[in-house]
């Protein structure tokens, strides 16, 4: 029986660890390993390592992560600040290697993602040859080797080429010569290759070996000249090139989005060049000048005549002939590349083979510096030759240097044409980008107008200062509406441009 002096005691208020008792936590602990690894996923390597000492309930959750992002900053002895357009770099190659097979050994489960963007991949790649090994070896999914020292090309390691299990492969910087007998990369679905150094053969053998392949992005590739594409199973192909190029595409009959810019600039080539130089370096003969070296190099010297004869017109013509499953084209051309496609003696065909035509052809974007007459013969090209487009949007870019502009498009260029099949019938929405006013920018948008029947929406969005925008607006309406418009629903918006990928919030919109 309870004693007086107990029964005078103040009852005490139950907490949670009376709940509870040992195994009483913080809410955050008590959340399942998934949600966890999603917090760890957003710290800096460091942080998340520290996690391991937190709790017993912490402990495996970091060495179970199923993807590692690492950089130069993970290991270093401190965090550095950077410029936003600097990477980090490794201040010491071999601690930072050391720290990085410490967190390797660790881990209690395989990596299914690893990402490592540093600049040490040639220095160390002893090491690196290694790391890649063991997580082929493991079953990685998801590999991107992502080198930021451009001047120092990393070898991609022959695990790579025999592992089956990597579904998402993404290079930068690398260089890439497939082995005689190629016993990997079965299983990859996504495959981009940034800046990489490959041979035409290698690339052709790496991309028809990937049969699971269904999205290829290829991005400015040293010493490529004709790019080959095998891909039953590609579904979406990005293609950006700051050089002339060949693009055949042999069987890709699923194919439903292309995008390709080919934005030669002179200037660009400065990092082509600078390839050579760190080749140079390299060089077992050091009494070779670097210019002698050049001339001897076959892939500088062919790349240079590629550049200087390429038929763009016939390229461009053999590359559409062969995306008739696409139902969303873009295409994005630089003024560098306007003045080889229409060199004397080369001519755009008014419209496709009619076995070739873009029967499945919904959306076309397509971006040019001005409306040079050879982008408005393609555009009249590709509409007569896509018979259910439904969607079209012009970009004309807001960089274009004033110099160009007096090549653009004569006055009556649309007033010459006659209405395609799917302007007339299947086109609903058009928009329209324009980096400058000028007096001949309308001239498509007019034509659209006049016989377009199903158009529900038309926009017009243009660069310029707000303090003088409604002047500005005023006379896109007035020009633009002056014609008889074919479709009596059509709804029309224009608008100034703040930038590239805002515009004002003022009212412009016309009913």
């Amino acid at each position: 029986m309870a004693s007086e002096a107990d029964q005078n005691q103040p009852t005490k208020k139950p907490t949670l660890a009376d709940n509870h008792g040992e195994e009483d936590e913080d809410f955050i602990s008590r959340l399942p390993d998934t949600i966890l690894h999603m917090i760890l996923s957003k710290l800096e390597m460091r942080d998340a390592a520290v996690t391991t000492a937190v709790s017993k309930r912490w402990a495996p959750v970091f060495t179970t992560l199923p993807s590692l992002k690492i950089d130069g900053n993970s290991f270093n002895p401190r965090v550095l600040a950077y410029p936003d357009h600097w990477e980090p770099y490794v201040e010491d190659a071999d601690k930072w290697m050391e720290s990085l097979f410490s967190v390797l050994d660790s881990r209690k489960t395989p990596i299914e993602k690893f990402e490592i963007d540093v600049g040490i991949f040639a220095k160390c790649d002893g090491y690196f040859h290694v790391v890649f090994r063991e997580l082929c070896g493991a079953g990685v999914k998801e590999l991107l080797i992502l080198n930021n020292a451009f001047d120092h090309i990393y070898d991609l390691p022959s695990p790579v080429f025999s592992c089956n299990t990597i579904v998402n492969l993404e290079l930068l910087y690398c260089s890439i010569e497939v082995p005689s007998k190629l016993t990997g990369l079965r299983s990859v679905k996504s495959l981009k290759l940034r800046h990489v150094t490959v041979a035409d053969i290698d690339l052709r053998r790496m991309i028809s070996q990937c049969n699971a392949m269904e999205k290829l992005v290829i991005t400015d590739c040293n010493k490529v000249e004709n790019i080959v594409i095998r891909g039953p199973s590609l579904l979406e192909l990005v293609i950006n090139f700051c050089r002339p190029v060949g693009i055949s595409l042999k069987s890709v009959p699923r194919l439903a989005f292309v995008e390709v810019s080919l934005i030669y600039d002179y200037n660009s080539w400065f990092e082509y060049y600078a390839s050579f130089e760190e080749r140079f370096a390299a060089r077992e003969d050091s009494d070779e000048d670097f210019f002698t070296y050049c001339s001897n190099d076959n892939s500088f010297r062919d790349t240079g005549k590629t550049f200087e004869g390429t038929n763009e017109a016939t390229n461009l013509m053999a590359f559409l002939n062969r995306i008739r499953s696409v139902k969303d084209l873009r295409l994005n051309f630089s003024n560098e590349y306007r003045a080889m496609l229409s060199k004397e003696g080369i001519a755009l065909p008014t419209r496709l083979s009619p076995k070739c035509y873009l029967v499945e052809l919904k959306k076309l974007q397509l971006s040019w510096p001005s409306n040079y007459h050879t982008f408005n013969t393609l555009v009249s090209c590709l509409l007569k030759s896509s018979p259910h487009l439904m969607e079209i949007i012009i970009c004309v870019d807001a960089s274009c240097d004033d110099k160009y502009r007096h090549f653009a498009l004569e006055l009556d260029f649309w007033d010459k044409q006659l209405p395609a099949e799917c302007v007339k019938h299947h086109m609903t929405t058009a928009t329209f980008y324009y980096g400058y006013i000028s007096e001949d920018c309308f001239g498509f948008p007019k034509f659209l107008l006049l016989n377009a029947r199903n158009l529900k929406n038309m926009n017009i969005f243009y660069t310029g200062k707000l303090n003088d925008k409604p002047e500005t607006t005023d006379k896109i309406k007035h020009e633009v509406l002056a014609v008889q418009q074919a479709s009596p629903d059509v709804e029309m918006t224009i608008k100034p441009l703040i930038s590239r990928f805002q515009y004002s919030d003022d009212d412009g919109d016309l009913s």
